[in-house]
């Protein structure tokens, strides 16, 4: 059992160990989105456009293989901890434990509450976004009310205000 769980700690420090170029892999996406909504919010010429939207395909692209790597090192590294639990259960207790009965309350309880934490954390992101996006919008149409000019090209908008406002609920 040592030489499995070992073997699965090395392959999921290897998959770790190459996170940082993983992550940048992710960032190129969006980066290359948002090239393409300023390319057209300039009014560039369409060719300029072509390129952007080449580059945003290789994009999801590299956002698709992220999130198969990121789906494989989670499952290793539950595997692990899961195995690392059931280890310290037999320390403590100095009894072997090689099964988890799901047919005891408190054990099936205890998974049930464990799985939903996934929902409540995935809702609460959700909503913090949600209410960045509420906040963003309202800002962007106090600012077409005050200045008319932004929809003409003739003032520039306060971008800075937006930046600041996603920025405060990104450190919320």
């Amino acid at each position: 059992m040592v030489g499995g769980l070992y073997g699965t700690a090395v392959a999921t420090m290897g998959m770790f160990a190459s996170g940082v170029y993983v992550l940048s892999m992710s960032g190129f996406g969006p980066i290359a989105d948002n090239a393409g909504g300023i390319v057209e919010m300039s009014e560039q010429d369409p060719s300029v456009r072509d390129i952007t939207d080449r580059l945003d395909a290789v994009g999801n692209v590299t956002k698709a293989n992220t999130k198969g790597y990121s789906v494989g090192s989670a499952s290793l590294a539950c595997f692990l901890l899961f195995s690392a639990y059931l280890n310290e259960v037999e320390m403590m207790t100095g009894q072997e434990l090689k099964t988890i009965d799901i047919a005891v309350p408190e054990i099936y309880v205890g998974g049930l509450l464990g799985s939903m934490t996934v929902f409540v954390f995935s809702s609460w992101s959700i909503a913090a976004v949600g209410i960045a996006a509420e906040e963003v919008i309202k800002e962007v149409r106090r600012q077409f009310k005050q200045n008319p000019g932004i929809l003409t090209y003739e003032e520039k908008p306060n971008y800075k205000q937006c930046v600041s406002i996603v920025n405060e609920a990104g450190l919320r």
